[in-house]
């Protein structure tokens, strides 16, 4: 089976979340936990809708939503972008490039307000893990986000 369909295939099944936040000294800042409404777009591109509930440091609970839109490309990469300005207005994320079986990791990092983001993303049986890497001057931190 080509790998645009396996991904495609296991992709469309993730149902709910769980991400949890580590600071710099690898303890943990916070977790949180949601759900995901998969959209089939297109062969090579899928939509997950976030809904995610979590508490703050003040134990205050807290909803959020994120929309994010993975592309299968032909050349066994996939590109994430964020949706938060709507579908016509993409956020480009990053290029994950096939670095083994099962495993993607960054192209190059993606740079926000001088902070430098690079992601890994690992196919498991069960389960799909994005791992986030955030540093720079404003930002020291990894996130751990299991799809399953």
């Amino acid at each position: 089976m080509p790998l645009q369909k396996t991904l495609n295939n296991k992709f469309s099944c993730i149902t709910k979340l769980n991400t949890q936040c580590f600071n710099a000294e690898r303890k943990m800042a916070h977790s949180l936990s949601g759900i995901v409404s998969v959209e089939i777009n297109l062969e090579d591109e899928i939509t997950f809708k976030e809904k995610i509930r979590w508490k703050n440091e003040s134990s205050l609970l807290m909803n959020s939503k994120n929309v994010y839109r993975w592309t299968f490309l032909q050349s066994e990469n996939i590109k994430l972008d964020h949706l938060r300005f709507g579908i016509r207005n993409p956020v480009f994320l990053v290029e994950l490039i096939k670095s083994g079986q099962n495993y993607w990791k960054s192209k190059e990092s993606h740079n926000c307000n001088n902070d430098l983001y690079s992601a890994e993303l690992i196919i498991k049986k069960k389960s799909i893990m994005l791992l986030w890497k955030v540093t720079g001057p404003t930002e020291n931190y990894s996130l751990e986000t299991t799809y399953s």
